[in-house]
């Protein structure tokens, strides 16, 4: 039997929190919110959110922001430690359609028994619907394979934990997901996209820029995020070098593309450039954790 619990990690949330909840009430048999830190109106909201439903929602609140891997890894913990055979990540604004979780699981089951034992992660598929309809995302087959996905709408079966251990606290925020998924590759374990499975999920603040060059879409990430990135790109590239990664490979083309849209059309460019560079010089000091 499947038994599914979401982890969703909360900071300062807006209402898609509760538009987040709302969708997955009915998709899974339990909900565990891990906070990270918001301030006290926020976290009222966050416990009327739990009074909808106190038998299904459960509330976990860290002192402090301490990252999106360690909140991932508080929530998984607690999950597996309560019985549940699958784990669903999920961020705070990310809204999955109706039906997300039954389509994961209907081409799951679907898939030979031989071939799906080495399947132990499932990715939806991803629809940013500020820059793309779903139309324009769905030009796959019912499923396929892939060796890496965001973290976000990502439903694991409990025992990758024992494979691959849990996420890194060290990375605090971006990549975590990447450096998770070239674990599995290293064990060769599979990953599934489900094409019908739809996330709804915003990277940064999305939109599209007119430049002089024409016309691009940038996701225009704060420059805090852009010093996270950076640093964590490099330590990851790094430490899987040795991987023929398709997704490490187009990260490092994507990189360079993002630092020039940085230039062309970003609001507080310089800033962000000013914290690629200091995430370089991190990444080369071997400094990882959250930011002093």
């Amino acid at each position: 039997m499947c038994k599914v619990v979401a982890i969703i990690i909360s900071y300062n949330p807006d209402n898609n929190l509760l538009d987040s909840v709302n969708l997955l009430e009915n998709q899974v048999e339990k909900i565990i919110i891990v906070d990270n830190g918001s301030k006290k109106e926020k976290v009222k909201e966050i416990n009327l959110i739990r009074d909808i439903n106190k038998e299904k929602i459960e509330v976990i609140f860290n002192e402090e922001n301490l990252g999106i891997a360690t909140a991932l890894n508080i929530g998984v913990k607690e999950g597996l430690r309560q019985g549940y055979n699958w784990i669903l990540t999920m961020d705070q604004d990310s809204k999955c359609s109706k039906d997300m979780v039954e389509k994961m699981f209907e081409v799951y089951n679907g898939i030979e028994e031989k071939e799906r034992r080495d399947i132990l992660s499932i990715f939806p598929n991803f629809v940013d619907e500020r820059i793309q309809s779903i139309e324009e995302n769905s030009d796959m087959d019912a499923y396929e394979y892939v060796d890496a996905d965001i973290t976000s709408g990502n439903l694991l079966k409990a025992e990758v934990f024992d494979k691959v251990g849990f996420f890194d606290d060290s990375l605090f925020i971006d990549l975590v997901d990447t450096d998770f998924c070239m674990r599995l590759n290293e064990k060769n374990i599979k990953m599934i996209k489900v094409r019908d499975a739809i996330l709804y999920h915003s990277l940064g603040e999305s939109q599209s820029v007119k430049s002089i060059f024409g016309k691009f879409n940038t996701s225009n990430h704060s420059a805090l995020r852009r010093y996270y990135m950076t640093r964590n790109r490099f330590y990851t590239w790094e430490k899987y070098k040795d991987l023929n990664s398709f997704t490490l490979n187009r990260d490092k083309s994507l990189f360079k593309k993002e630092f020039i849209k940085i230039v062309l059309g970003e609001k507080d460019k310089i800033n962000k450039i000013k914290m690629v560079f200091k995430g370089y010089k991190d990444y080369k000091k071997g400094i990882r954790g959250k930011l002093k």
